[in-house]
């Protein structure tokens, strides 16, 4: 409808001259036969009139006042508020069978159908786009009533429409059947047509995601409101989205404009017009402009009840000047090598010959069926894909150039490994000693570095110089410190301090050894290890537990030891929890590998509401390891910023075997 408001005038410059062929006088429809639908158009009379002045009675009761002629297309005056419409036809239903009244759609906004019989009115039946939903038990988007005439009964139908937007005005009159197989056709195009428009948009959306190119967000944000406007020119969008509020349909124009400018937003950017052809850049933003304003005057024009006349209507204008700037610009930047442009150019070309087809038949030049009815949506249809495969075009390109920028810069790369090659060997043959202290030294270096990062992450540093954090799903963290270490530090000198601190760590250091758990850090009193990390296996939980009973053994061993001999030791609280960490080295100066993530702060939780000599675990890693330890329930916890949580104490293994866990020597 939107469309065909908007290009009304236009299509006058292709119409002017054209024959318009018109009837000597209606005929009494009969109907017999129930598989076929008559056409009451062209067996009606036509009387204009201005709107409001004459009613059914004055038809009724003055029947000789007013003068109804032949139907002729060329008498409708489309998009004229101030006029209406009266058809009259008779209706001779030979059979017994329910017949109905089917208008097919084409943007009216008011239709009232008075069936009568000897100057009285049996029925009376308001349709439109601008009736209230709740007037007739039917779809809005289907407009058709019921006609009471059968058994040989002749009955006289007027029918009265204003705000018709088009001169097309196909009436039939059907069956049941016939009406119902109708509808179930159109159902099945428009269910297909919606879908592929929402699959378009979703599939456009996901690209956007990946890419983040704006040509694809553009897009789908275009293909959503012109999707829109088709169920607006339809009547789909009354019927399911505002039937309360029918007369949102009359800013149908104003959705045009808001249609073009974002149809100008996607062509600036897809076609790249700014880098490959500014002057049709500067052409695009100055359309989109207009669009703007066409926006506003439409919008003022509705919301004073069309006192500003048609004559303001730019859309039109606007809509023949973006067709030919849009094929123009296309081609330029095609010749340029722009190949997804072919698309785009063609997608335009079916748009605008959908819009011309469906304008001959909107003027009674094309005659109604299926591609002339719905040559608009067809071609909006086509040009959808037609962009879409462009902007898929488009997409391959892109990946085939980053494809050959990484295919370049690894070809850089070997090119300069091979000089720095050549040059090396040169550097050998002239300073052999010193490469043999250099090799020392980078051996020890190696060393060192070993005994910071793990392994993997020094192969990593090694290969590409830096080494990306990675996300594991499933690590346990083991979180321990020493309690009430304050007090007890002030007891002892700096030099006790460290001293006692670095003989319990060297032990855990020694425990860990045993397994495939990584040391992750010291914190002042506190220590902090993983399992399961840089390398992946699935037993981590269990190792972890392990380590941390076999923490728990060494500690209390400890303290009996030196109670025995009367000296001060140091209590320790154990915390284990499991859970998704993203663990890296960050900076570019003395590397430390480190985990992030709310498993590290649950497992400081554990840490900190358990018991000194205890192994506090989280329910999520009681689940992964009760079949190996046996674990005794807490309860629920209360922890700070996270609620209340179920806590487990490892009490001891039971005995199984850890695969892949490195076995003490001798």
């Amino acid at each position: 409808m939107v469309i065909c408001q908007t290009m009304n005038r236009l299509i006058l410059i292709f119409l002017l001259g054209a024959m318009f062929f018109c009837r000597a006088g209606a005929e009494p429809i009969r109907i017999s036969n129930l598989a076929k639908a008559y056409n009451a158009f062209e067996a009606s009379d036509l009387l204009e009139v201005k709107t409001g002045t004459v009613s059914i009675n004055d038809l009724l009761q003055s029947s000789n006042k007013y003068q109804f002629v032949t139907t002729e297309n060329r008498l409708i005056k489309p998009k004229v508020h101030e006029v209406g419409y009266w058809l009259r036809f008779q209706i001779t239903n030979e059979t017994d069978r329910e017949l109905f009244l089917q208008f097919i759609y084409a943007g009216t906004e008011f239709i009232e159908v008075f069936e009568t019989v000897e100057n009285r009115v049996l029925g009376v039946h308001k349709l439109g786009t601008l009736q209230p939903e709740t007037v007739e038990p039917f779809r809005k988007s289907i407009l058709f009533c019921p006609i009471q005439a059968r058994n040989g009964q002749t009955h006289t139908v007027y029918v009265y429409m204003r705000g018709i937007n088009t001169t097309a005005l196909p009436i039939y009159v059907l069956s049941t059947a016939r009406l119902l197989q109708s509808q179930h056709h159109s159902d099945l195009f428009y269910g297909i047509y919606y879908g592929i428009i929402l699959i378009i948009i979703v599939y456009s959306l996901i690209m956007y995601a990946r890419l983040q190119e704006a040509s694809n967000l553009r897009y789908a944000i275009w293909v959503f409101f012109i999707g829109l406007q088709m169920a607006l020119f339809r009547g789909h969008t009354s019927e399911f989205l505002w039937p309360s509020n029918p007369s949102i349909e009359r800013y149908a124009t104003a959705l045009a404009s808001v249609t073009g400018v974002l149809h100008i937003l996607f062509t600036l950017t897809f076609l790249q017009l700014r880098s490959l052809a500014s002057r049709y850049y500067k052409i695009g933003i100055g359309i989109l402009v207009l669009y703007l304003v066409s926006f506003v005057i439409n919008s003022l024009n509705v919301s004073l009840n069309h006192s500003l006349g048609e004559q303001f209507d730019i859309v039109p204008v606007i809509v023949l000047m973006e067709g030919v700037f849009s094929v123009i610009a296309g081609i330029v930047v095609l010749r340029k090598g722009f190949r997804p442009a072919l698309f785009y150019i063609v997608g335009n070309v079916f748009f605008y010959v959908g819009i011309f087809v469906f304008l001959l038949y909107s003027f009674g030049q094309l005659a109604y069926g299926f591609w002339t009815y719905e040559s608009i949506h067809l071609g909006v249809g086509i040009e959808i894909i037609f962009f879409a495969l462009a902007l898929t075009y488009s997409v391959n390109l892109l990946k085939k150039r980053r494809q050959e920028a990484e295919q370049e810069k690894i070809r850089l790369l070997v090119e300069n490994k091979r000089l720095v090659s050549e040059q090396n060997i040169i550097l050998e043959q002239k300073v052999q000693q010193r490469t043999e202290e250099l090799q020392v030294a980078k051996q020890r270096s190696e060393e060192l570095l070993l005994n910071i990062l793990p392994a993997e992450v020094v192969d990593e540093l090694k290969q590409t110089g830096r080494s990306k954090p990675r996300r594991f799903d499933r690590v346990t963290v083991l979180f321990t410190d020493i309690v009430n270490f304050t007090s007890m530090g002030e007891r002892l000198s700096p030099e006790e301090l460290v001293s006692e601190i670095d003989y319990y760590y060297r032990s855990f250091d020694a425990i860990l050894s045993q397994y495939r758990i990584e040391k992750i850090k010291t914190i002042g009193d506190a220590y902090l290890c993983a399992g399961g990390l840089p390398v992946v296996y699935p037993e981590n939980p269990v190792e972890v537990v392990r380590a941390a009973l076999e923490m728990r053994a060494f500690l209390l061993q400890n303290q009996h030891e030196r109670q025995a001999r009367g000296q001060q030791h140091f209590e320790f609280r154990i915390g284990v929890h499991t859970g998704p960490v993203v663990a890296g080295i960050v900076g570019d100066r003395k590397f430390a590998y480190d985990i992030w993530g709310d498993t590290v702060n649950t497992a400081a939780r554990m840490e900190q509401y358990g018991e000194a000599g205890k192994v506090n675990i989280s329910e999520t890693t009681f689940r992964l390891v009760k079949e190996q330890i046996r674990c005794s329930y807490r309860g629920k916890i209360a922890v700070k910023n996270k609620g209340a949580l179920d806590m487990y104490y490892a009490e001891e293994l039971v005995a199984v075997e850890i695969p892949g866990a490195v076995e003490e020597a001798d």
